[in-house]
């Protein structure tokens, strides 16, 4: 896991969808990275979910399971069960560009880093001080964000994550009910109905169109990493339509995945080859072709926290 210390240089984010592989994060051209690594996030379950700013398709959505504990996470090899996503220690700078991605301002994620800095606190560091001071309540803590800054998101909101060894990190959530913070801004989850996780299967058969099946990939490419997403995968049968165009598309990014992830995120081979799995150098990645390898048939075996 990243340990640059948390401060406007050095920031960690946790992203547990489409910015987990290259070709998902080709939109920002470059995402310099000080560090890279996967991670095991605890205390959340993860699904397809919100309307996509991009394309007529769900994106990735991650939600609490006990509202009155924190999100935190761990190296991957050095925990088990929960949702295995990517970790990064980026610039305030970059952390700006990934927020507009996701809806964000950046001006907000700028005057965020100020206010805490004030305060002696690094970003991620601050906002867990916030969501502490609302008790863990999501509503709570968003409703804190705006007052701080007048500003609220209907798409993804910054929420902080505990890490082991005492440091935070940022990823970013959609709202649901709970509230984006404003009264006056509705969640996209809640403007079109859908406020359950689905998963790729249940998001590809209300959505049977070629931009989900590609958003689907752009996900699933983070296996080339070692990065699994069997939670997502239940009732994806090996023989299935949806598998069929899936494959295709794998076998098509799956031979320049690892070059052009290390290219966007500034890795060179050796540094990649410490922070990724050895799993995730067998044949390139070739547990990318069927989605998540041996999980497919059976992706709750590995993930106790999936309802």
């Amino acid at each position: 896991m990243p340990s640059d210390a948390d401060t406007t240089s050095a920031i960690h984010l946790i992203g547990y969808g489409s910015l987990m592989s290259g070709l998902g994060l080709a939109t920002l051209s470059t995402l310099p990275v000080s560090a890279a690594s996967p991670v095991r996030l605890h205390n959340c379950r993860r699904g397809f979910g919100k309307l996509s700013r991009f394309g007529n398709r769900y994106a990735m959505v991650l939600d609490p399971i006990r509202l009155d504990e924190p999100l935190s996470a761990a190296p991957l090899n050095q925990s088990t069960g929960g949702v295995e996503a990517l970790a990064v220690t980026i610039a305030l700078d970059a952390l700006e560009r990934v927020a507009v991605r996701e809806g964000y301002r950046a001006d907000v994620i700028r005057s965020l880093a100020e206010q805490a800095a004030a305060t002696g606190l690094g970003l991620a560091s601050f906002l867990s001080t916030l969501l502490v001071t609302s008790g863990f309540d999501c509503g709570g803590y968003r409703r804190q964000l705006y007052e701080l800054t007048g500003f609220a998101s209907a798409h993804y909101i910054p929420h902080p994550v505990w890490l082991t060894g005492g440091e935070f990190a940022i990823t970013f959530l959609a709202p649901g009910p709970e509230g984006s913070g404003s009264d006056a801004v509705v969640p996209v989850r809640v403007a079109t109905g859908v406020t359950k996780r689905l998963s790729l299967l249940e998001a590809w058969q209300r959505k049977p169109n070629q931009s989900q099946v590609e958003y689907g990939v752009m996900c699933l490419l983070a296996a080339v990493h070692g990065i699994s997403l069997s939670d997502v995968l239940e009732g994806l049968a090996r023989d299935s339509p949806l598998m069929d165009l899936l494959n295709a598309r794998l076998e098509t990014e799956r031979p320049q995945e690892r070059q052009r992830f290390m290219k966007l995120l500034g890795l060179r081979d050796e540094a990649y080859s410490q922070s990724f799995p050895a799993r995730a150098r067998d044949d390139n990645g070739e547990r990318a072709r069927l989605p998540m390898g041996d999980h497919a048939a059976n992706p709750r075996s590995s993930h106790e926290e999936w309802p």
